[in-house]
């Protein structure tokens, strides 16, 4: 099962042909733009698939003094083969190879002996990195049919993104903590998924492989494939002895086959891999900074995903810094890019959801540069978010109202009226995000100032109908026997309105109010 020359991958081609292919072929297809899909690649396994590639890609080139990746499989093979020079029989490239020796994403187990590894592990979805129950549509332990690329997968995804789950199963380094994530932030060019990588591995020559925040690895000819080293389960690298771009692995792992089949035994560990930094910076090139009173901290997606507001402040930072991979160079495409975000959700003990998202950039940035907290496009994605929430405030105050029957006074804390009010505060998030990056696009694309202001006029005038839709739509729903139903309608109305009027971010943007339109509510 040498991946360097035997055919374990399958993929969709864009010519609609069926193919098996090798790694190198991978990544030679790639660089051609020709894979469409990846058979047996799920969706959360993705940034992990891609990251590997690239990382694999940038140091076997740096490390051969190769000016631009190939396009050919040859090609490829000669490069990662000479990544391992000393293992003539391509162990550290095979899915199987002996206890003692390497094998793909396995350390060696010293003595080469087995019974450090307690766990047996029959399928490849329960060797991944979800964490899953019976509630979930994607259970564990039921790929018994299993083809070697969802073993291959699956170990990349486990060894490059997994994090603390329990005593003796220690997380990556690449994540600031054991039960965060580590997000993937990125800029895609027009095509497939090979040019999205074909422009990462130029980005990262570019950078000779040393992004920000690089400092104290090994100047040169560091530990790449963290693989190759025989680990013990106790001893910890440190950054020292790494290759910036290092591909690490965080669980002590073995593939074996067995009657043919495919299976694995794990073992845990006294100790992480690699020594965690602190705040899990790292470097790694996907991974946005965030900066506080307590330093500088990696990025970590939180269950809410990549809604609009997580996403404005990742798209034009003001506290922190951006992944080395979304800013946009001067070789960037001018049409067709896209900014593309994915994380996995971990928490105690669970998964809280894949969350992935593109949103296209050609019309809200019309410069290919650093985008700093003062430029337009910046501002006015700022701007927007304070806008609706304020909105978003003022129907949740206008919805209390409604709920509590039109008192002389709101309870701003009634739980009975706020949980009422929910699911209509939710919609209107949803709403909001659904055109969010379109409407700031079409902002951006007027070129003269007073259109754009009349953009956003129009947006907020279109935020207040939605807010009253949506109060229009929880009077519907609130029960129907109460004699103060008309008046909590009106006085709800009302308090929306006169509230949204008295709002100083809001008034201006809005035509003079009618007469019917009462500035009486508190």
């Amino acid at each position: 099962m040498n991946t360097l020359t035997t055919a374990l991958i399958r993929c969709t081609l864009t010519n609609g042909t069926l193919a098996r292919v090798t790694l190198p072929g991978a990544l030679a297809a790639l660089m051609r733009d020709e894979v469409a899909t990846f058979a047996a690649l799920r969706p959360h396994q993705r940034h992990a698939w891609h990251a590997f590639l690239a990382q694999l890609g940038t140091v076997a080139l740096l490390r051969a003094g190769a000016a631009a990746p190939p396009q050919d499989e040859g090609g490829w093979c000669a490069l990662l083969r000479a990544l391992t020079p000393e293992h003539a029989d391509d162990a550290p490239w095979c899915l199987v190879a002996p206890p003692d020796r390497p094998a793909l994403l396995q350390p060696p187990l010293p003595g080469g002996h087995l019974s450090g590894l307690k766990n047996s592990v029959a399928t490849p979805d329960a060797l991944d990195m979800l964490v899953t129950s019976k509630q979930h549509d994607l259970k564990a332990g039921v790929m018994a049919a299993a083809g070697a690329d969802d073993w291959l997968f699956a170990l990349v995804t486990l060894q490059t993104m997994e994090g603390f789950l329990g005593a003796g199963n220690y997380g990556i380094s690449r994540m600031n903590g054991g039960f965060a994530n580590r997000p993937a932030i990125g800029l895609a060019p027009p095509g497939g998924p090979g040019a999205h990588l074909k422009r990462d591995i130029a980005r990262l020559l570019a950078m000779q492989g040393r992004p920000p925040l690089s400092e104290g690895y090994a100047e040169r000819d560091g530990l790449a494939l963290v693989w190759l080293l025989p680990w013990d389960g106790v001893a910890s690298l440190s950054r020292s002895v790494l290759d910036p771009l290092y591909i690490e692995v965080c669980r002590r792992v073995r593939l074996l086959e067995v009657a043919g089949q495919i299976a694995a035994r794990v073992g845990g560990s006294k100790a992480a891999r690699i020594a965690p930094p602190p705040g899990g910076v790292t470097g790694d090139p996907w991974t946005p900074i965030r900066r506080d009173k307590d330093g500088q901290k990696a990025l970590t997606v939180d269950a809410c995903g990549f809604g609009y507001r997580p996403l404005v402040k990742l798209l034009f930072p003001r506290n922190g810094d951006p992944a080395p991979l979304q800013i946009a160079a001067v070789d960037d495409a001018g049409a067709g890019l896209a900014l593309v975000a994915r994380a996995l959700v971990r928490g105690q003990g669970k998964t809280e959801g894949y969350h992935e998202r593109r949103v296209a950039l050609s019309r809200i940035v019309k410069r290919r540069a650093v985008i700093t907290p003062t430029d337009p496009a910046a501002q006015a994605a700022h701007d927007r978010v304070r806008l609706a929430g304020e909105m978003a405030r003022t129907l949740r105050f206008a919805l209390l109202v409604l709920f509590e029957n039109g008192p002389d006074k709101v309870k701003q804390d009634n739980d009975a009226a706020l949980n009422k009010a929910k699911p209509f505060q939710a919609r209107f998030e949803r709403a909001v995000d659904l055109t969010f990056f379109d409407d700031l696009g079409d902002e951006m694309a007027e070129d003269d100032q007073d259109r754009r202001s009349a953009r956003r006029d129009s947006w907020v005038q279109g935020l207040l109908d939605h807010a009253d839709e949506l109060l229009a739509a929880a009077d519907q729903a609130a029960a129907k026997a109460s004699h103060r139903r008309y008046r909590a309608r009106v006085a709800a109305r009302a308090a929306l309105h006169g509230a949204v009027r008295r709002n100083e971010y809001l008034r201006g943007h809005l035509p003079p109010s009618k007469p019917e339109e009462s500035d009486d509510a508190a």
